[in-house]
């Protein structure tokens, strides 16, 4: 037992060369999905992991699979191989490989663990691709106002003969203007402060994190989006648990360790010891506005009928193709806000500028 709990720590130099050729999610994608074909094929796991090492590329992932192959032909199970990289593989895909294990049904458990993966990286990549466009904008935006207070404005304040006399949105923005110019370098430090101690606070003290989760849930924009994963991955989690034998609270607890929002992980926890007590998921689920009561009712007709794997399922896919539109509808509402902020931001500065302007071909005219 100590040689196994010696050999599944990785070495300090084989940890370094894994950090400085981090594999990504798509080689960890790929890995899965080839070793689901070679074990359809009946290719056994050594040779089927020696075969994926040399097509392999990415050199942190050739020393992760050389590691798994390594403790294989100790001996070890290919599920105890994976903690060693636990910093790689997510406790979800260790239990769900260790249940595949014990019940013969790897090839599809690993087919589903790629198929998830390839979901989530779809997802992200989504939500990264339709927050460009309005960061990109924001950007520029803060550039613009930046680059018109500290050389725009100070120029052009020149003009005027007596400061008293500007309009009190050029005062305000002059004020501005000085203010970046002198304290640019603390509102930079300041920002990043903030950043730094929310980051801490977040990931350190229990009663900021509940606050800020539980906002997040309540944001009117975004609340209908942020439920709608949540519920996808319950969904899928706890189907894809089911398919390979694990047992419930097993697979509550994984899906609790998963879940980043506090709400939620405690919820799973609650219907953990609600199993435990002899209820119903639908029993533990209902009432609940973290779930949707159509999935409670699509759970309760599960429990009934043995096969809840299934319905979960279904409902992972209606709630994958939800979320779609819910993020579509999500950006629509963002992007017009963020342009409707800028405009009124570059109108200020303009209407500083040109306002006094006014006034003073306005008085030469008078006096002309």
């Amino acid at each position: 037992m100590a040689d196994t709990k010696m050999s599944n720590k990785p070495s300090m130099l084989e940890w370094l060369m894994i950090s400085l050729n981090r594999a990504t999610v798509k080689n960890k994608t790929v890995f899965f999905r080839l070793l689901s074909v070679s074990q359809k094929a009946w290719l056994g796991l050594k040779e089927a992991l020696n075969s994926i090492l040399h097509s392999e590329r990415n050199y942190g992932m050739k020393i992760i699979i050389q590691g798994l192959l390594e403790q294989i032909n100790e001996g070890i199970s290919l599920a105890t191989a994976m903690e060693r990289y636990r910093h790689f593989f997510g406790n979800d895909e260790i239990e769900l490989v260790r249940a595949s294990e014990s019940i013969g049904n790897m090839p599809e458990i690993l087919l589903n663990i790629a198929e998830e993966l390839e979901n989530y990286q779809k997802t992200r990549n989504k939500i990264k691709s339709a927050m460009t466009y309005p960061i990109i904008l924001l950007i520029f935006a803060i550039i613009a106002v930046a680059v018109l207070l500290v050389k725009v404005i100070p120029s052009i304040v020149t003009l005027f003969p007596d400061p008293d006399l500007l309009p009190s949105v050029t005062k305000f923005v002059i004020a501005a203007s000085d203010f970046m110019k002198v304290s640019w370098r603390w509102i930079g430090l300041l920002i990043f402060g903030l950043v730094m101690l929310y980051r801490f606070l977040y990931k350190n003290m229990l009663l900021f994190k509940i606050f800020i989760d539980d906002l997040v849930l309540k944001i009117p924009a975004a609340k209908d989006a942020i439920k709608t994963f949540y519920l996808y991955r319950f969904s899928k989690l706890l189907g894809d648990f089911y398919k390979a034998g694990v047992s419930p609270t097993v697979a509550l607890e994984q899906i609790a360790a998963i879940m980043a929002n506090y709400h939620y992980k405690k919820k799973v926890l609650d219907i953990r010891r609600d199993l435990e007590a002899w209820f119903g998921f639908s029993d533990s689920m209902e009432g609940s506005e973290l779930f949707d009561p159509i999935l409670v009712q699509i759970v309760l007709v599960g429990e009934r009928t043995g096969n809840i794997d299934t319905v979960l399922e279904k409902m992972s896919q209606f709630y994958n193709d939800l979320l779609d539109t819910k993020i579509k509808t999500l950006m629509s509402l963002v992007e017009p806000i963020l342009l409707a902020s800028v405009a009124v931001v570059i109108g200020v500065i303009v209407a500083s500028i040109f306002l006094p302007m006014a006034d003073m071909v306005n008085t030469i005219g008078a006096g002309g």
